[in-house]
């Protein structure tokens, strides 16, 4: 029964730098996506392809998010602020064609601040390893 005691902080520390980390990843991704989008806008056709097909290395990230959230025991907002994030990702797929395009570049706007707020709010994590 000790044991168990003393290893759940060292499971909670780590779950939580991952989610730290993470989520730093996450917003680095979302700005090469935007990235490539306006490379694509702006003269180099190909970059839509590499817009396509980038996001689907990086769009599970905030599962991962979400699961190291309830695992580390993060606050509610944390934890599902990550899945709402996932829920705005799939919501992309379905703005990026037809009526709803206008609010493609807008929906990416609030993945970008979501992303930066859950990355904010989990910093702390990093500076007290």
């Amino acid at each position: 029964m000790a044991e168990g005691n003393q290893t759940e902080p060292k499971r909670l520390m780590v779950c939580r730098v991952a989610f730290s980390l993470l989520s730093l990843i996450l917003v680095i991704c979302i700005v090469v996506q935007v990235y490539l989008a306006g490379m694509a806008v702006f003269g180099h056709s190909a970059a839509w392809e590499w817009h396509r097909t980038f996001v689907h290395m990086f769009e599970y990230i905030s599962v991962i998010l979400f699961i190291l959230g309830i695992v580390g025991k993060l606050s509610w907002r944390m934890t599902w602020g990550s899945l709402g994030l996932f829920l705005l990702f799939n919501i992309q797929y379905y703005t990026a064609h037809g009526f709803g395009g206008a609010l493609h570049p807008v929906l990416a706007l609030v993945l970008f601040w979501g992303a930066i707020a859950l990355a904010r709010s989990s910093y702390p994590f990093l500076k007290h390893r």
